[in-house]
């Protein structure tokens, strides 16, 4: 019943937008016109999935409208959110990127041009807390006996600069916790890893650590927020200034999942269309029914509500942006394969290399993976087969450090 009476709200407060004539003026301008919603990811995945889910939901509440996903993979989501930063501020283009972005604007990362407190703030579709999982071939079941393990933890992350990475690391500075960071590990390669005891633990949403619960018999330990029964809220056990700053943000930040913005000032009538029609679409009993039959938690929260939430996230104490820092100059130690190039894959996305007999994988970032050829910095699009290559990375078949290559 309550959620019926908040859609009657709803629906009257659009109808009192709509009785000046600068609401109806932006009602009609979305007749017939095409919103691009970004996803700065590939297809497949979280961000992808919610994105369409917003856009199909959308389009049915303003009828009229069609709505087309976009989706603009690299640098770790920078490039979709440069571009969804530099659009027009015409309402015609708005879309969605990693909470983990809020890591790379305050280190001040190279190749971020926007300012997450200057977007036009949409909604957000869900919140999902962090948390921290350890395998069962760790022995860890509490965050007590982490703390007294007198050994490095092997923790991982799907990349340097990966959320995992940064909360891998913050978490071992907040509570004093000796860890050893391994890369390469994201979706069933985590799993993967934990059966296998190449890693132990790794931090990460909750509705990502739950997938880990049919394929690996470990347990989270560790929640900021009270969602999960039994396990300690890190808010509950901070008692150093570090350890009070990470808990706090690494809460507020699980607040922000899934959320949905545009360019700064955008055109401030057709962002009130474009609120209201998020709305009306994440509390529709269609968009909530097609969430829950693919196991995708709403938790949403809409406009000037997020954009405080934002505010907030974004305001951190010098120390806590001094630990991030660190975080972003820690050398991990990575491995050397000398290999032979069999293919290209994607304009140097992905390479094929023979090493030795044995073909293997590798993962080119255009942000993250420096490429050389003949000693001089290179794009990866200039990498070609037959080209002799020594490759730094965490470990085989994942993202390159490094490829730095000749030509034969």
């Amino acid at each position: 019943m309550r959620r019926d009476y908040r859609t009657i709200f709803v629906l009257i407060g659009i109808a009192l937008i709509g009785t000046t004539t600068q609401s109806n003026a932006a009602s009609e301008f979305y007749k017939g016109k095409v919103v691009t919603y970004i996803v700065s990811t590939g297809t497949g995945g979280g961000a992808d999935y919610y994105g369409r889910l917003a856009t199909r939901h959308m389009e049915r509440k303003l009828p009229g409208t069609t709505f087309i996903v976009r989706n603009v993979p690299g640098a770790g989501h920078i490039i979709g959110a440069n571009m969804i930063y530099a659009a027009k501020p015409d309402g015609l283009t708005v879309g969605s990127f990693t909470t983990g972005l809020v890591y790379t604007q305050l280190v001040e990362r190279k190749g971020v041009r926007f300012d997450l407190t200057k977007m036009t703030w949409i909604g957000k579709g869900a919140t999902d807390i962090r948390v921290l999982y350890m395998s069962g071939a760790s022995g860890i079941k509490t965050f007590d006996q982490l703390l007294k393990a007198k050994r490095q933890i092997k923790f991982g992350a799907s990349g340097v600069g990966a959320s995992s990475y940064n909360e891998g690391y913050m978490i071992s500075n907040a509570w004093n916790i000796p860890i050893r960071m391994i890369l390469g590990y994201a979706g069933s390669e985590r799993v993967m890893g934990m059966l296998r005891g190449e890693i132990e633990g790794q931090p990460g949403g909750l509705s990502s650590m739950t997938e880990l619960f049919s394929g690996e018999p470990g347990t989270i330990v560790l929640q900021f927020g009270k969602e999960v029964p039994g396990v300690p809220d890190a808010n509950d056990l901070a008692k150093t200034k570090i350890a009070k700053a990470v808990a706090k943000f690494m809460t507020a930040q699980s607040q922000l999942s899934r959320f949905v913005a545009g360019p700064p000032n955008m055109h401030k009538e057709r962002t009130q269309v474009l609120r209201a029609t998020y709305r009306l679409a994440f509390e529709s009993k269609e968009l909530r029914a097609e969430a829950k039959k693919s196991r995708r938690p709403i938790v949403p929260l809409y406009g000037d509500d997020v954009t405080k939430l934002v505010q907030v996230t974004m305001n951190q104490p010098p120390e806590l942006i001094a630990l991030l820092k660190k975080i972003t100059n820690i050398k991990v130690a990575m491995m050397k394969t000398k290999a032979t190039v069999k293919k290209v894959v994607r304009k140097g996305r992905r390479l094929v290399v023979d090493a030795k007999g044995k073909e293997l994988k590798v993962k080119i970032s255009r942000s993250r993976t420096a490429v050389k050829i003949d000693g001089k910095n290179a794009k990866r699009a200039a990498l070609k087969v037959r080209m002799a290559c020594e490759i730094s990375w965490p470990k085989v078949n994942s993202e390159a450090k490094e490829v730095s290559c000749t030509n034969k």
